[in-house]
């Protein structure tokens, strides 16, 4: 099976280890941070504070003032935390280094794989916690546990960490690739097919039932290319190739516009900048960019 690192997947963990065995041992954990090198870095509604244009996000070798220090991981011998901050001590902290807590979109290309990793684990994370400050099941308050990869409430409800499931795929009918639009994207952007996985439903299943639904086109063949982790707010995208067996298109109300474009077509499109295809950093470039490269 091909993997993330063969297609070069960009936020996919390259030296990360979760250690995830060390969340529920605290006092591990605290003997460790006093023997090993640890990054903080502050987490604010999922953004973090970029210093430059050319550096990575802000962190330091200290713990900030928060609410919950989350452990993240080992890279190398090097200990990862991020730590949540609420409204007033965000404040605070732009207030001291000038900068304000920005999204991770606008910077993630500045970053190396390894930091772009850290700064979309760290995203998700803070995100997941703070949309679920009261347990789904009886309403009583949450509080972190497990190194800040659980939520317990006063009636000993657990939750873990939620992930949505989500296909892209890329579909070709002989010399031609499929792409859409919604409305609300930049002019003249065009991508692949998505959508979210249903219940009872196999991602296989998913991937039919959406590109049908968007674009009338019907597909088989359906071959796994890769995985992203994707928390914007919480999807984890699943990426495909598919051949078509027809080539007809009928719009749904999502898309604005689906059109099927040769190689030449597309790429002299995109030299004239008549078309724009998803950013580098997407699982979509990955898909369109390989298939543009295939000869």
């Amino acid at each position: 099976m091909t993997t993330n690192n063969d297609k070069n997947i960009y936020f996919a963990a390259k030296k990360m280890n979760r250690a995830s065995h060390l969340r529920e041992r605290t006092a591990e954990l605290e003997a460790m941070q006093k023997t090993h090198d640890s990054k903080y870095i502050p987490v604010y509604n999922g953004r973090h504070i970029y210093m430059n244009q050319h550096s990575s996000f802000y962190r330091r070798s200290k713990p900030f003032d928060c609410e919950y220090m989350c452990f993240l991981g080992l890279v190398d011998d090097q200990m990862w935390y991020s730590c949540p901050l609420n409204d007033k001590q965000a404040e605070k902290l732009e207030k001291e280094v000038d900068k304000r807590f920005s999204s991770l979109r606008r910077y993630a290309l500045k970053l190396d794989d390894e930091l772009a990793h850290i700064a979309l684990y760290s995203r998700g994370l803070d995100l997941w916690q703070r949309n679920r400050k009261f347990c789904p099941k009886c309403g009583t308050p949450n509080k972190l546990e497990m190194a800040g990869h659980k939520l317990l409430c006063q009636n000993n409800h657990e939750q873990f960490p939620h992930i949505e499931p989500a296909i892209i795929v890329l579909v070709t009918y002989k010399d031609k690739c499929l792409l859409g639009r919604k409305a609300e994207w930049p002019a003249n952007a065009y991508s692949t097919l998505a959508g979210f996985v249903e219940p009872g439903e196999t991602i296989e299943e998913a991937v039919k039932r959406e590109v049908e639904e968007e674009s009338n086109i019907r597909v088989n063949n359906v071959q796994y290319f890769g995985s992203q982790p994707w928390p914007f707010p919480a999807s984890l995208m699943l990426a495909f190739t598919a051949d078509a067996e027809n080539e007809d298109i009928k719009l749904d109300d999502e898309l604005e516009d689906v059109q099927w474009f040769s190689r030449p077509q597309l790429q002299e499109m995109l030299k004239e900048g008549y078309v724009t295809i998803s950013p580098r950093y997407t699982v979509a470039h990955n898909l369109i960019v390989g298939w543009l490269e295939q000869k």
